[in-house]
């Protein structure tokens, strides 16, 4: 993990390419600043990750360290996890968190997060 942060600062791009064996569970027990953004990519599928916002997920959220492992297997699907966890990203994951370390976070996230959570609680509404 230390080798990707590193790349991501050096690198100075917006988002960096990593293969899927690169990350591993354990690395998400860091705090990791949100908004480093990674592409994962896997033998199957690529995904988008805010390797900030799982480690925060897999810390303090309930089910969170469920949801990180699956959302890291490229062989689960985003439909799969929809099915699982009633979201389909991690950021929307977090806007449904629960924990109390989420008023530690930047007041602009937590807006984001408050404006997507009541999003997502008026569409499964529908």
């Amino acid at each position: 993990m230390d080798e990707v942060l590193e790349k991501f600062l050096k690198e100075e791009e917006a988002v960096i390419k990593v293969k899927h064996n690169e990350i591993k569970i354990e690395d998400l027990e860091k705090n990791i600043p949100i908004g480093v953004r990674i592409i994962i990519i896997g033998e199957k599928r690529k995904r988008v990750i805010d390797l900030g916002m799982l480690s925060f997920i897999y810390r303090f959220c309930k089910n969170g360290k469920a949801f990180a492992t699956d959302y890291l297997d490229l062989n689960i699907s985003l439909e799969d996890i929809y099915s699982r966890y009633n979201v389909y990203t991690e950021l929307e994951f977090l806007s449904l968190c629960q924990s109390e370390e989420k008023n530690n976070l930047h007041p602009d996230i937590l807006y984001t997060l408050n404006k997507l959570k009541s999003y997502l609680m008026s569409k499964n509404k529908r």
